[in-house]
């Protein structure tokens, strides 16, 4: 089975956001919510050594995550992957359970509203990863329509194996990043019965 390596970049922006550089054994590339420190993503794609463009995927339509697109894509030239209701236009268009070849695997987009009505999440094919954007943070959520994330929560986050790594979109939680499992045992968001224990719960979000 092909493994994937990926880079957790820390590139600041508008709060403490993440980008993250994910690459197959057989130099298959893309990039995740590219922002913040342009140069900082530029130099982890030169340091991985020859890639292949494949994806530059983004996780939903607000701006900062995908800040320095335009110059992104002057070193990384990829096709520009997103849900059909992005803002952007001329890219991949994303539905839900879509797998884009990856690889000698494949990236799955999980559709998951809540956050916005246009958040996807990714998942690897070798189940090491799932990048979530703002729909989900160590030990937290994103602000979002309660009853779209709750939906999200339960029919698409909790059926997910424990052993995927979650890689956020910012670095707001104690550790940068945690597996699902450990998501599932501590997040107090993920262990709301119903939809109005969530809305209580949701009282709490800052």
């Amino acid at each position: 089975m092909m493994a994937f390596q990926v880079q957790q970049l820390n590139v600041g922006g508008y709060d403490h956001n993440f980008s993250y550089l994910v690459v197959a054994d057989n130099g298959d590339a893309a990039l995740v919510d590219p922002t913040g420190d342009c140069e900082k993503i530029r130099r982890a794609v030169e340091a991985a050594g020859p890639l292949t463009p494949r994806y530059i995927l983004l996780t939903h339509g607000h701006q900062d995550h995908s800040e320095c697109l335009g110059e992104v894509c002057s070193f990384f030239p990829a096709g520009i992957a997103s849900h059909p209701n992005h803002p952007l236009s001329g890219r991949i268009k994303l539905h839900d359970g879509m797998r884009l070849p990856f690889g000698g695997g494949w990236i799955e987009a999980i559709a998951m509203p809540g956050h916005t009505r246009d958040s996807i999440a990714f998942r690897l094919s070798d189940d090491s990863a799932l990048f979530t954007g703002d729909t989900l943070f160590v030990d937290c959520i994103g602000f979002c329509r309660s009853k779209d994330m709750f939906d999200t929560i339960t029919k698409k986050l909790l059926p997910l194996p424990d052993g995927l790594v979650v890689y956020s979109g910012h670095d707001y939680g104690s550790v940068p990043f945690r597996t699902l499992g450990e998501e599932k045992k501590f997040n107090p968001y993920l262990n709301c019965p119903t939809l109005e224990a969530f809305r209580q719960q949701l009282r709490h979000l800052e």
